[in-house]
């Protein structure tokens, strides 16, 4: 076989034309195409055979595809002629290469009718192979137009260029047109909303076409979460938390407390990074082949200088290198960032559920060294930090390559010279190392002050009810700004500082390694510093900069990364509860069975053993049927007791056995930010009957009567539009709903009325209530309920000191539980004597709720009540099933609802000028424009020193040598310095006068406004959305927002000046300047739209994921005890996901416009190139001016797509300082102070209190709580207020100061209209104790005065009067003894006891007793009872109490019901009216007979 009869030979390169000899590209290209495919489609016909067949209608694209496939079929036949006719033989290489190509094409169009009906998603061999030939053919076409071929064999030529255009549209048509979907496929895509990358080809990946319909989406109409796609498999929280776990668990097991956390997170995900690593280095080197072509180009200039020029063709075709060469960098570069964000995003999943999952698990020592602060920190802050090494960190590996490539680029163009070169980079490394270290230990440090704040402001949201109360804002205010101004912001204003140094280094250095190796050339080498040798250089310095310029970055971003993941490793290595704590066994059922029991216990808050044991040689039993009480002092262990059972504490010693399920009821309810019955049935399967069962024992009724949307009803965080008994009483039905095998409860009638109480004993508790076959265990302040009890047990510095059957304790002579019970409890005796019941009889009761068959249960839970009242009592309840996992529904999802909380708020459209210009005035107007002056300047000298190089390089090429090196080289330094000057200048403007200047301003009036917003605000919002703003928020406008406007200005600049240069060389440029500015708009318009509105999604829905992580930690030991964990992890783990659905789409749309702008950059590299070759040819260019403007035009392709996204960035950015001046326009409160019109300072001397008039609502659009109130309290008086729950008590206290406002009427006290005062000359004359008594992290005396108004001789007297300074004097550090986050360390007594304690500071003549003493044993209360009536004996009282006997002795009664005052006399007066309200509460709470 003869292979070629052409006479330019096989090749490959033709030495006359610069293109592919005729031989090698009409037979390599057409053989290599052809036998891949017919190698490769078997294999595809194998997968698609396996496939299920599914019908689709074929459209007009699938006869498209045929029809181009026999077209080109057909001419490739006819060119198979056409070159038989030519050759005169069939013994040609080309012939065979043809037959071969022919034969592929209808195996190529086989495989895509074959596919149509079994898969969406075309074949990737088949679409490369029409790809393939397509380009292969278009460069068959390039050399026949070369070569002439038209003029002499134009049927031929004619044929080919139809086959090559047919190709081409085939290409187009297979890769980027949809295919048709199956109806199923449809109905399933109604549903769920797929991920669109699932059903895209090869090629819409590589250029990311497939984000095309979601971007016309956003760009057409806002986009919403329901529109988002849903997030690939393979990086959904649970799968990818799921291979955490394991590699995480293997780290644990082989090195203990030494496991490596980035060990588990690489082997997780590293293998996705490293294949993008792979492709990014692949890219790199691409990078490096374009001063090579460039020199090339100045070569093919230079011989226009000369006698033998090169032909056109051949500067043309370095042209397309570059273009192509570009080209696939920018796709390779895209590839890695899909791959790293991937990466990332997976391990932002799994690290956000581990610290979520590890949270619901830390023991008493771990939460204690963890704050809640500290914990969102860790989730908002350090996850991110680490995901953000994986996105923008990339100098760090990638970097030291590019420089070794650049390097050795260099060695080879400029020699030995270059090592000059070399030192200088080694020396700005080793400076930009230096400063990376103080950058890591500044950073530790700043992240210890992050906490301290998150801390801090967290406790503030929590507790904002007492702050305000107590008119504490400003106070609490100086405390966080202390931390703010003077500590987290001066570290920002340090890191500037090293940001500024660091960027003088990267900025400077590339100059003083070009100049030093210039002027090493020059001196030390005898041929001249020409063009071809300047600007290759010149673009490797540029090349070099960038390795050089982002390695101090990405340096400072791994030092925080490193720093944020040892924090993440150490809080993942904290002590989790005790295993062990606990044996848990099967539930019993026999009567008398022990279903609980400890023996000999001995437990500790902390395993370290600080402070006593909470509880002492513990020994208790609670049996099956049987109510055990546990009762004892404030302090004395009761809730320890409890603690320990559901193993909360750490077991020094002993044991504890519980059998079976357990359901548990806290001292402080946990209530959920959702509606009333789903706190009811928390997780569980709504049954209806037992539901109803359930509300009437609860007494909760009357309760959704009067609640807006009944038991639909939305409740804020922490039940906080719900009042303390109502909340109780929730607690208690989601326990009693629960159906479990053992009760634990702590205190639930301490929050209730009295009458209340005794219809939950009778109805819940008791003999006849409906858990009366269950193991019920209960500490209780309480004596009524223990006439009920089985057995009793009391408590006294964590020991028990005496436990009996109550007929026992009661016929001991010497019982401390007689006595308590016959002193405070004799005139609360129950009346159950008549409904005795005994064991044999209750066991022989059939069970409602296992009978055999539905129908069955039916009829006998319909039978269960009669006329609300139980008829059957202690039976056994089946347990109640757990409900499938529902995704958490959004809260103002159901319209109708009158009280929801408020959606977070997301802006819509462009972020408003306004915002812009806001943050303008807050970074100082004069700073800015000295930053703009400064970072113009500092362009326009970097590109002058090359205009003066390009000068240099010219004279040296004309001349042929290097004269006046001094001069041009000196000028050249100062261009350079100058430069570095200005952007070291400009840096330190930004950071110092600009950015912390704004941080602190928009922080601090965020804050204010936060803090002085009425209490409205906090009913609506989840804490963890405003959480959200003090720290994703406020961190990105401290740390981001400068960086980003920066890198804007920097890039900006770049192009424009690019531009400048290339149009100013090259007029002729500007022609396409114009159609290239418009696709770049154009895509632009797009990007801009999409991203901004998925930057606002992902923000928004980052606050459920706070919002959630707090509720689950405040009600941490109700999910543990009712084992929810695992369904709270869900929840999360849907909001993680919801999250990246929003965050994912953001990254990939990058990718998309990035391969599009880079794209335009690659053609403004081609026509900048072309246009050179042509001017050279045809014009007089100097190879100095094509250095020039092609060392611009190399720059600007990355600077296109990166000013686009950093615009993006700028915008998104933004929207942080949007959402902190949503903030900080929020409604306030009253002022503070009204100058004009302030009381006296001793105002009120007298304290009468009178409301005239008053209603009041709890926010616009509610109904009126209060309804037209009229009382006169006269000076001195002791006022009790009693009401059923919902009648207007606390409503009552809080229209006193003014936390709600008046809706009619208003408050006079001693002459003084309070609506016309300001709020803090109001509350901080008043006095109270409030209902929900807090305590904040820090010191007892912080806690007690933060103001430091009083001295310690002061606060210890209050203790004193408050029975709390034993307490305190035992505490490590007395008065100066830390209180953990919450109060945790203290019981909810002694924090009431604390709130006692202010009252007793505060010099009011009006005290308020919100339940004051509804925490504390009966015995302390009687001791408090006494110590306000003689303390606050001269003070005007208002008591709202549960315990009627409390107010009984009241000077007057104020009996409220529905908002109204109903009764108001003494209580002699109201008690000899036996039809009166106040008679029959005391009636039913066993005052009167």
């Amino acid at each position: 076989m003869t292979i070629c009869l052409d006479p330019e030979g096989l090749g490959p390169i033709s030495p006359l034309y610069y293109s592919f000899t005729p031989c090698f590209a009409d037979s390599v290209f057409p053989i290599v195409t052809g036998l891949a495919l017919l190698a490769l489609a078997p294999l595809d016909l194998k997968a698609l055979g396996q496939a299920r067949l599914i019908y689709v209608v074929p459209n007009i694209w699938f006869y498209l595809k045929l029809g181009l496939a026999v077209l080109v079929f057909l001419t490739q036949f006819a060119f198979l002629l056409a070159q038989y006719d030519l050759s005169g033989t069939w013994d040609d290489l080309r012939v065979y290469a043809t037959v071969i190509y022919c034969i592929s094409i209808p195996a190529a169009a086989y495989v895509q009718y074959f596919e149509f009906n079994r898969t969406r998603v075309a074949s990737s061999y088949v679409l490369f192979y029409w790809f393939i030939s397509a380009l292969s053919e278009f460069i068959r076409f390039f050399g026949m137009v070369q070569r002439g071929v038209w003029l002499d064999h134009f049927y031929l030529f004619t044929n080919f260029t139809i086959s090559m255009v047919a190709t081409f549209i085939l290409f187009l048509v297979s890769a980027f047109t949809p295919m048709p979907t199956a109806l199923y496929q449809s109905l399933h895509r109604e549903i769920e909303n797929p991920p669109p990358a699932e059903s895209a080809n090869i090629f819409s990946r590589l250029t990311y076409t497939y984000l095309t319909p979601l971007m016309k989406l956003a760009y057409s109409d806002d986009l919403t979460e329901a529109e988002l796609p849903d997030l690939p498999k393979i990086i959904r929280t649970d799968r990818v938390r799921m291979s955490f776990d394991q590699q995480w668990e293997a780290q644990k097991k082989e090195h203990g407390e030494n496991a490596s956390l980035f060990t588990a997170l690489f082997s997780c995900f590293g293998s996705i990074y490293l294949k993008g690593i792979a492709l990014r280095i692949l890219g790199d080197s691409l990078a490096f082949v374009q001063p090579n072509l460039l020199k090339r180009l100045l070569l093919f200039v230079n011989t226009y200088r000369t006698d033998n020029p090169v032909p056109l063709s051949g500067g043309v075709v370095i042209a397309i290198g570059m273009f192509v060469c570009s080209l696939a960098q920018t796709m390779l570069s895209q590839l890695y960032f899909e791959r790293a964000f991937t990466a990332s995003t997976s391990i932002k999943a799994s690290l956000i559920s581990s610290i979520y999952r590890k949270a619901m698990i830390l023991s008493n020592d771990g939460r204690q060294s963890k704050s809640t602060g500290d914990i969102v920190n860790l989730m908002s802050v350090d996850v991110q930090r680490v995901q953000e090494i994986l996105e923008s960190g990339q100098s760090l590996w990638v970097g030291p390559f590019q420089i070794v490539l650049c390097l050795y680029n260099l060695h080879a163009l400029m020699g030995n010279s270059m090592w000059i070169g070399v030192l200088l980079t080694v020396l700005t490394v080793l400076g930009n190392g230096y400063i990376a270290r103080l950058q890591r230990a500044l950073q530790k440090v700043q992240m210890k002050v992050k906490d301290k704040r998150a801390r801090l402001t967290g406790e503030m949201l929590v507790s904002i009810k007492s702050i305000k109360l107590y008119a504490w804002e400003q106070s609490f205010i100086d405390k966080l700004n202390e931390i703010r101004n003077n500590q987290e912001l001066r570290n920002v204003r340090q890191k500037g500082i090293y940001s500024a140094t660091s960027n003088f280094l990267g900025s400077c250095s590339p100059f003083f390694v070009s100049c030093a190796t210039f002027a090493t050339f020059v001196w030390t080498s005898n041929k001249p510093l020409s063009t071809d040798i300047v600007f290759p250089a010149l673009t490797l310095f540029n090349l070099l900069s960038i390795p050089l310029t982002m390695f101090p970055q990405a340096a400072t971003a791994l030092v925080e990364s490193l720093v944020s993941l040892k924090r993440l490793s150490t809080f993942l290595l904290t002590e989790e509860l005790q295993p062990d704590a606990v044996r848990k066994l099967d539930p019993l059922y026999g009567l008398g069975d022990i279903s609980v029991s400890a023996e000999k216990g001995t437990f500790l808050w902390n395993r370290l053993g600080n402070g006593d044991a909470a509880l002492r040689n513990i020994s208790f039993q609670a049996r099956v049927g049987e109510l055990s009480c546990i009762v004892g002092r404030v302090g004395s262990g009761k809730s320890a007791m409890l603690q320990a059972i559901l193993g909360d504490l750490y077991r020094v010693s002993g044991s504890v056995t519980v059998h079976g399920y357990v359901a548990y009821c806290a001292q402080v309810p946990f209530i959920m930010n959702a509606s009333v019955k789903d706190n009811i049935l928390f997780g569980k399967r709504f049954h209806a009957d037992f539901y109803e069962q359930t509300i009437r024992a609860c007494a909760l009724v009357e309760d959704f009567r009067v609640l807006p949307d009944q038991d639909e009803t939305l409740v804020g965080e922490k039940g906080i539009n719900l009042s303390g008994g109502q909340k109780a009483r929730l607690a208690l039905a989601r326990a009693v709903y629960a159906r479990a095998d053992v009760y634990v409860f702590d205190d639930p009638l301490s929050a209730v009325d009295q009458h209340v109480g005794r219809h939950i004993i009778d109805n819940v508790l008791g003999p006849r209530g409906l858990l009366a076959s269950k193991t019920r265990i209960m500490t209780t302040n309480a004596i009524a309920v223990l006439s009920e009890a089985n057995n009793i047990t009391m408590l006294r510095e964590g020991e028990v000191v005496e436990s009996g059957l109550y007929t026992d304790v009661m016929n001991a002579e010497n019982s401390e539980i007689k006595q308590l019970i016959e002193e405070f409890g004799a005139s609360q005796q129950s009346h159950v004597e008549d409904y005795d019941l005994n064991e044999e009889e209750a066991a022989e009761k059939p069970d409602p709720l296992t009978a055999s068959s539905e129908e069955e249960e039916e009829d006998v839970i319909e039978e269960f009540y009669e006329n609300g009242a139980p008829l059957a009592f202690g039976l056994p309840l089946r347990r109640a099933s757990t409900a499938s996992f529902q995704k958490p529904s959004l809260m103002d999802a159901v319209p109708t609802r009158r009280l929801r909380m408020d959606k977070e708020h997301s802006e819509k459209g462009r972020v408003k000028l306004s915002v812009y210009k806001e943050y303008l005035k807050t970074a100082n107007v004069k700073a800015v424009s000295a930053f703009l002056i400064l970072i113009v300047g500092s362009n326009a000298l970097s590109v002058g020193g090359n205009i003066w190089l390009k000068k240099w390089s010219d004279e040296n090429t004309r001349l042929g040598s290097n004269p006046d090196i001094g001069k041009y080289l000196g000028i050249y330094l100062i261009f350079g310095v100058s430069a570095a000057i200005f952007t070291l200048c400009c840096t330190l403007t930004l950071w110092i006068f600009c950015t912390i200047r704004a941080a602190r301003v928009l922080h601090d009036r965020m804050l204010m406004h936060v803090l002085r917003s009425p209490m409205s605000f906090f009913d609506t919002t989840p804490m963890g959305r405003v959480i959200n703003r003090f720290t994703a928020d406020v961190s990105r406008v401290d740390e981001v927002l400068a960086r980003v406007f920066s890198n804007f200005f920097s890039r900006l600049l770049k192009v424009l000046f690019s531009l400048l240069v290339i149009t100013t060389a090259n007029p002729s440029f500007i022609l396409f300047i114009t159609p290239i500015t418009v696709l770049y708009l154009y895509y632009q318009r797009y990007y801009v739209r999409i991203s901004r509105e998925l930057k606002r999604l992902e923000s928004v829905s980052r606050s459920p994921i706070y919002a959630h992580f707090q509720e689950s930690l405040n009600g941490i030991s109700t999910i543990r005890a009712y084992e929810q964990i695992k369904r709270f992890d869900r929840t999360n783990e849907y909001h993680i996901d919801t999250n990246n659905k929003a965050y994912f789409p953001s990254m990939l749309a990058r990718r998309w416009l990035a391969i599009r702008l880079e794209a335009l950059g690659s053609l403004i590299i081609f026509l900048a190139a072309l246009l050179s070759v042509f001017s050279v040819v045809y014009g007089n260019f100097t190879s100095g001016v094509v250095g020039l403007t092609m060392s611009y035009a190399l720059q600007i392709t990355q600077a296109m797509s990166s000013i686009v996204r950093i615009t993006v960035e700028v915008e998104i950015s933004t929207v942080s300082v949007e959402r902190i001046l949503e903030y900080c326009e929020l409604p306030m409160e009253a002022p503070a102070i009204i100058e004009n019109n302030r009381p006296g300072s001793k105002w009120p001397m007298e304290g009468a209190v009178e409301f005239r008039e008053y209603s009041s609502r709890y926010r616009p659009g509610l109904d009126l709580v209060l309804k037209g109130i009229n009382l006169k309290i006269r000076p001195q008086e002791k006022v009790g207020i009693v009401g059923r729950t919902g009648a207007g008590k606390s409503s009552l206290t809080l229209g006193l100061f003014r936390m709600v406002e008046p809706a009619g009427g208003y408050v006079i006290i001693d002459g003084v209209n309070t609506s016309k005062i300001g709020l803090q000359d109001l509350r901080e004359r008043l006095a109270i104790i409030p209902q929900d008594s807090q305590a904040f992290e820090g010191t007892v005396r912080d806690n007690i005065d933060p103001g430091g108004k009083h001295t310690d001789s002061e606060i210890w007297a209050a203790l004193e009067l408050s029975h709390l300074k034993a307490h305190i004097e035992g505490m490590e550090g007395r008065l100066y003894a830390m209180v953990s986050e919450g109060g945790s360390n203290l019981s909810v007594g002694q924090r009431q006891l604390m709130s006692l304690a202010r009252a007793l500071l505060t010099p009011s003549k009006i005290l308020v007793l919100d339940e004051a003493t509804a925490a504390v044993d009966v015995e302390t209360d009687h001791i408090i009872q006494q110590t306000i009536r003689a303390e606050f004996k001269d003070r005007t009282i208002l008591t709202i109490a549960h315990r009627l006997n409390t107010i009984i002795d009241s000077d007057r009664i104020v009996v409220l019901a529905n908002g109204r005052v109903a009764e108001f006399d003494t209580p002699q007066a109201l008690l000899e009216d036996k039809h009166s309200l106040f008679y029959a509460l005391c009636k039913q709470g066993g005052l009167v007979e």
